[in-house]
């Protein structure tokens, strides 16, 4: 919810632009671990992050699904969950049912380091998920929520939540939030520099010249 105001910008960024500009802030290992990927490739998303953290467990808890249920009663437009899976094996954290409802919620993605099922469902919902692999294996008796709203780490970094989460085939980028609007007030700038770019090197131009000239590659 809190970064739809910029939806109109980042809708037309993607994560490496949003990596390059973080890394000439300095801010150089922001991507999730490359196991991470969208179900799909066309998906994206972004938004601001709602974390839960989740740990091993061998039998069935007394109140199985409960934080999962919580976060989205509670989730609000624009918001990407974001979960830390402390887990052995592989299961699916997500599935069909939570994604309808992430959907009536008007949430923006989901985003974990574990497993998901109910491809066909949740691809046929075109809601953007990313994972580290589909499995039929239930999360319950298998790993549970423990917490919520602290600080993750999802696919090797660290995700707080009201961080931005942008997610798309090449990757999953954390954007720190202290440094959100410059961020993409930066990515916003060097989108239309590379079109200007690209349009000069599609026409025949000198590649040398042409980053002499804008420093954009």
């Amino acid at each position: 919810m809190k970064y739809l105001k910029y939806n109109d910008k980042l809708e037309k960024c993607y994560s490496a632009v949003l990596m390059d500009v973080m890394d000439q802030m300095n801010f150089r290992v922001q991507c999730m671990d490359p196991a991470i990927k969208p179900l799909v490739p066309t998906m994206r998303t972004w938004g601001e992050a709602v974390t839960m953290y989740f740990e091993t467990v061998t039998e069935v808890p007394e109140k199985p699904f409960q934080l999962e249920m919580e976060v989205l009663d509670d989730i609000k437009e624009g918001q990407v969950i974001v979960t830390q899976c402390n887990a052995v094996s592989l299961s699916a954290f997500w599935g069909g049912l939570l994604t309808n409802a992430a959907v009536g919620r008007k949430a923006a993605g989901a985003i974990s380091d574990n497993g998901a099922r109910d491809y066909n469902e949740i691809v046929s919902l075109n809601f953007p998920t990313f994972c580290k692999g589909l499995s039929p294996y239930d999360s319950c008796g298998r790993m549970d929520g423990k917490e919520r709203d602290i600080s993750v780490v999802c696919g090797g970094i660290r995700v707080d939540p009201g961080d931005l989460i942008f997610g798309d085939v090449d990757g999953v980028v954390v954007v720190p939030l202290e440094i959100v609007d410059e961020v993409i007030a930066r990515a916003w700038e060097k989108v239309q520099g590379e079109n200007t770019v690209r349009e000069e090197l599609r026409a025949g131009a000198s590649v040398v010249k042409t980053f002499e000239k804008y420093g954009i590659l």
